[in-house]
């Protein structure tokens, strides 16, 4: 006989019957009546060509080819239930699972030493593979199963392709001089901010950012005397020179602590950005993804708490 002309849940009332030699037992254990069950086993013993279990003195009797059947079929129902039962938690501490991670340095600069401290303490051989990707590759390779994660600013087109977003943490901008600049005091005016030359990081190589648009508005445009396509150079070039950058608070707060570098609050309205997890629906009912997420957004969440620095700060001088 073919299998898929066998309806399946037969096999669980042949294996029960087989089990208690005994219909009414047999229906008490799989919570059917006892009618059911027996109109069960006459489908297999028409679908089988076989009696299968006959009376005897002290019940149901299994005839040669039940006998054959059994361990068999208990062996497979066994195995169907471990392959369909829910998986196990997750344990994070005995775990040696590696994540993959999509990030750019702002991402990778804000977020990786608190989730290498946070592995540290409660998953110390669970790995994380970071690597760069722009948002069109993280989508494609999130959708095809490269990638467990990608950080940074939201998806687009996330929900038509499978994905899903959760933030992390907002962010906002400030703008960040060397110290003893000739030109700057502890406060800028408008008409400084556009006659400056100007330090850009375009992760692209595109020209417009949203200082840009904002200076759009005001019929007003500065110019880019560089542009660099990583966040974390830009400290550095700018305690060396006269440039002016507007760069996200934490990086900048960050550096000047270890920098003589002055942050000021922008001279004009910036919007902020949001700072997202995106993945698969498909690793959604995955337990050890599950648990990243949760630590993820933990640490997202402890981040947005904190406030990185005030509006503007003058750092150490040199």
């Amino acid at each position: 006989m073919e299998l898929r002309s066998l309806d399946l849940n037969l096999l669980s009332v042949l294996d029960a019957v087989l089990e208690t030699r005994h219909i009414t037992r047999a229906a008490r254990k799989l919570g059917l009546s006892q009618s059911a069950v027996s109109h069960a086993l006459a489908r297999l013993r028409e679908a089988l060509g076989d009696e299968l279990l006959v009376r005897g003195p002290g019940g149901l009797v299994p005839t040669e080819r039940a006998l054959a059947i059994a361990e068999p079929l208990r062996s497979t129902l066994t195995a169907l239930e471990r392959t369909l039962a829910s998986p196990a938690p997750f344990a994070a501490r005995d775990s040696k699972r590696t994540f993959r991670l999509a990030a750019g340095d702002y991402a990778e600069f804000v977020l990786l030493p608190p989730l290498l401290a946070r592995l540290q303490a409660e998953a110390p051989h669970v790995n994380i593979w970071v690597t760069p990707a722009t948002q069109e590759e993280m989508n494609a390779r999130l959708a095809a199963g490269e990638l467990d994660f990608g950080l940074g600013v939201p998806l687009a087109s996330a929900a038509g392709a499978g994905l899903r977003e959760r933030t992390l943490f907002e962010e906002h901008f400030v703008c960040m001089v060397r110290a003893d600049h000739p030109t700057v005091g502890d406060t800028l005016t408008l008409a400084q901010y556009v006659d400056m030359p100007h330090a850009f990081i375009a992760p692209r190589g595109r020209q417009g950012g949203v200082v840009d648009t904002a200076l759009a508005k005001l019929n007003l445009e500065r110019r880019i005397a560089l542009a660099v396509p990583h966040f974390l150079v830009m400290p550095h070039v700018v305690v060396g020179s006269d440039l002016i950058v507007t760069l996200a608070a934490r990086v900048t707060y960050a550096f000047a602590r270890h920098l003589p570098l002055r942050i000021l609050a922008p001279p004009l309205d910036l919007p902020g950005f949001r700072i997202t997890m995106a993945w698969h629906e498909r690793q959604q009912q995955d337990p050890g993804h599950a648990w990243m997420r949760d630590v993820l957004g933990q640490i997202g969440a402890a981040l947005g708490r904190q406030d990185p620095g005030p509006a503007a700060r003058t750092s150490r001088s040199r």
